[in-house]
């Protein structure tokens, strides 16, 4: 008996075991697993560790086909991937870490059916070869993970989600499959949002509510950050995670950490992918105590025995502070999710949002110096690529509230800008390969030297076709790396391939940090006439002032904290609150 008719002649719960090793389904998993077998489109409001991958993986196996994951981060991929390979599912991860080669064979076997589940992150959805290739795929269901994240109301907005039905019509037979759209955060506003732009089609919406009954909240207000982090940390029996909100209070509050004899290590975006893997492995396992992170740590986490996650800095919405509090106590145990909250705080959150809110003046201003700068008149193209320092823009114009990043990235949204970030910071190395790849494999052949023959065999494995055709970025390290190529005999192979006229190599150079390499998109528009989004700049920026004021609110207010985050989300508040949060605890002394 094949897998599949395997599958398909068990029930539910049969599956569950045999394939997930789960003694049962969660509150409303079924419901929800149902409704996508039946072909329906499905919402899913689950919390943090309420089982929502559940809800798409499981019909994976039963449907025929593939699942196709839409998923925001590498390393939320890659976390549910090993996840499912250990359990006996095939399932692979489309990133920036594969080659083209790499990235073609893993297609083609998606192709013959012998991938269950494929995840990409949206942006994969506006590359031409791969939406090609969504008509030769047989695709069942469509997962869209961490879908508020296509909501500008929603507290972590990507363009990239709003194109995702643009490739609709490139299914097989032009049809799209049933869509289950998922997320841990979403008020009612959002999830009408996710509805609409999804174009999904009465979902079965699945929302189990955003109670968390063992989990004890808890604000420390204008008090000592670091003597009271210690003394949580001394009454805790058990992992915890402390959020901050800078790399730099990560690294230095898990260096004193350690200088205290806690097993503590830091984890941020500027920590090498695969050292912030094993730091996370490390966790998982125990061998460390504390995780003090930015908020890129954690999706995709599935460690259930946390016993206290500490805010030492304010996120900017509730949103964000649930979702991140929630990894505590995900084992149904009591656990605690403490909030640090000074008075300052709050002028640093402020601060962070307008320089994260580009106005339209601003906007407009910064695309006037760019096309002075490249001596463009209006109504021409500029046609080339230009490497322009952040100074050279900010004396043309009033300084600006928001930050020069936030302001470009807002031309970019709107059609105007084209930014080549590879080549931004620190200045990665460039190659070109100047001859046939018949000629590269017979030198490799031929070559007596080992460390010519695993370079040319490293590059052509890492590198698309497109290296042929023109210099490309190489991300040496990671290559390096991955092919396990020691660093001296790299550059012995990359000089004697230079010197056969094989390759043409540009070695890494430091680039300023405040140097943008870009291209103007689009011609020249008076500014009378340029659209970059002003509306939707102003109410984007309200919004997120009032997720903040929200968030500000839960701290300063003398309310049950349980109760606060359920009428945020638009769920039924307890009349006598949830009895174990800091508010409710110190009035039940006071009225004894």
């Amino acid at each position: 008996m094949s897998f599949a008719a395997e599958i398909a002649s068990t029930s539910l719960e049969e599956v569950l075991r045999t394939r997930f090793r789960l003694p049962g389904f969660r509150l409303m998993q079924r419901e929800a697993i149902e409704n996508v077998l039946a072909h329906g489109d499905t919402l899913v409001i689950m919390p943090t560790g309420g089982g929502k991958s559940l809800c798409y993986q499981l019909p994976a196996l039963v449907l025929p086909g593939i699942t196709l994951v839409i998923s925001p981060l590498i390393a939320l991929m890659q976390d549910q991937v090993d996840r499912l390979r250990h359990l006996g599912v095939s399932a692979v991860a489309l990133n920036s870490t594969l080659s083209y080669a790499e990235t073609r064979a893993l297609v083609r076997r998606a192709q013959t059916g012998a991938i269950k589940l494929l995840f990409v992150a949206p942006e994969r959805l506006e590359s031409f070869p791969f939406v090609e290739e969504l008509a030769y795929l047989p695709i069942s269901l469509l997962a869209i993970d961490e879908a508020h994240c296509i909501s500008q109301w929603g507290h972590d907005f990507r363009t990239s989600y709003r194109r995702i039905p643009d490739v609709y019509s490139r299914f097989a037979n032009g049809a799209r499959p049933p869509i289950i759209a998922l997320t841990a955060t979403a008020t009612p506003e959002v999830r009408a949002d996710i509805t609409q732009l999804l174009q999904l089609q009465n979902p079965l919406e699945i929302v189990t509510g955003f109670e968390r009954p063992n989990l004890a909240y808890g604000v420390l207000r204008d008090c000592d950050k670091d003597v009271r982090l210690h003394d949580i940390l001394a009454s805790v029996a058990g992992p915890a995670i402390i959020y901050t909100g800078t790399r730099k209070s990560a690294d230095r509050i898990a260096q004193d950490l350690r200088a205290r004899s806690t097993r503590a290590e830091g984890y941020h975006a500027g920590i090498p992918l695969q050292l912030r893997r094993q730091i996370q492995e490390r966790f998982q396992q125990n061998e460390t105590q504390v995780m003090v992170a930015t908020s890129a740590f954690g999706m995709g986490v599935d460690k259930p025995d946390v016993r206290a996650v500490i805010h030492y800095d304010i996120p900017g919405s509730i949103e964000a502070y649930y979702q991140e509090a929630g990894r505590a106590g995900r084992d149904g145990e009591r656990a605690h999710a403490i909030l640090f909250y000074n008075t300052r705080d709050r002028l640093l959150q402020e601060s962070l949002l307008r320089s994260n809110s580009p106005e339209e003046a601003e906007v407009k201003a910064v695309y006037t110096a760019l096309h002075e700068i490249a001596g463009n008149p209006v109504g021409a193209l500029y046609p080339g690529m230009l490497s322009i320092q952040n100074t050279h823009i900010s004396e043309r114009i009033p300084k600006p509230r928001a930050s020069m990043e936030a302001i470009l990235e807002v031309l970019v949204q709107a059609g105007h800008v084209q930014l080549h970030r590879g080549m931004a910071l620190d200045g990665p190395p460039r190659i070109r390969f100047t001859s046939t790849r018949a000629r590269l494999d017979e030198i490799a052949f031929r070559s007596s030297s080992k460390h010519v023959k695993n370079t040319i065999s490293a590059l052509l494995r890492t590198l698309d076709a497109e290296a042929f055709e023109r210099d490309v970025l190489l991300e040496q390290e990671e290559m390096m790396e991955r092919h396990n190529l020691p660093l001296d005999d790299f550059k012995l192979a990359i000089r004697t391939l230079e010197g056969l006229g094989l390759i043409r190599y540009t070695p890494a150079t430091r680039s300023r940090a405040d140097v943008y390499h870009l291209s103007l998109i689009s011609e020249r528009t008076p500014l009378h006439r340029l659209d970059v989004g002003g509306r939707e700049l102003e109410r984007r920026f309200e919004a997120n002032k009032a997720k903040l004021e929200a968030m500000l609110a839960y701290a300063v207010d003398w309310n049950c904290r349980q109760n606060t985050i359920l009428h945020y989300f638009g769920e039924r508040t307890h009349s006598t609150g949830c009895s174990i949060c800091d508010v409710c605890v110190t009035s039940s002394r006071s009225n004894r």
